[in-house]
């Protein structure tokens, strides 16, 4: 004899769990419009952070140059890498020599210090001159040096960064960038 067929349980609406097609929908769409709201900030920041590493990178080699001058009794180049272009001579990064023969040029008597890397894409950095730091740490010739570092996507907010023939490097926020 075949079991007997029972009717199948009885399920309320209360205690059927889980999302409607619905609902997921509703909470896309707000994910959505968030996202799309939180976006333009979020790369704002994003500029903002890489600006004030760079700042910090391109400060703290000068300050390593002026310091290995004033050790070492010789002068010290601070030169763009080869590649840059002109508004952003210095994106390829830059190296820092100790000119062991003082004639003020980067020569095969030359003893590399360091290498920075090149800028990221979103960035440049523009100055036209070279720095040399003399045996005592000063900028010759006696002239003061300015870079500028912008973003390259267009955004107003940048870093200028002013080095008087003192040598030391002074940092200011700027809203003229092109």
């Amino acid at each position: 004899m075949a079991p007997p067929i029972l009717p199948a349980p009885y399920v309320s609406a209360d205690s059927v769990r889980g999302f409607t097609l619905v609902e997921m929908m509703v909470t896309v769409a707000v994910l959505a419009i968030l996202a799309s709201v939180a976006m333009p900030a979020l790369t704002a920041f994003t500029a903002s952070n890489r600006l004030s590493a760079l700042s910090s990178d391109l400060v703290s080699s000068l300050v390593l140059a002026r310091t290995e001058a004033a050790r070492t009794g010789l002068p010290v180049l601070v030169r763009p890498a080869t590649g840059g272009v002109t508004g952003n001579e210095y994106g390829k990064g830059w190296n820092l020599y100790l000119d062991n023969n003082s004639s003020g040029s980067v020569d095969s008597s030359d003893t590399l210090l360091r290498t920075y890397a090149a800028l990221p894409g979103t960035l440049k950095m523009q100055s036209a001159s070279t720095l040399n730091f003399s045996a005592i740490g000063y900028l010759t010739p006696a002239s003061t040096v300015t870079f500028v570092l912008c973003p390259a996507t267009g955004l107003k907010n940048g870093v200028q960064i002013t080095v008087p023939p003192s040598g030391l490097a002074d940092v200011a926020r700027i809203t003229t960038c092109s």
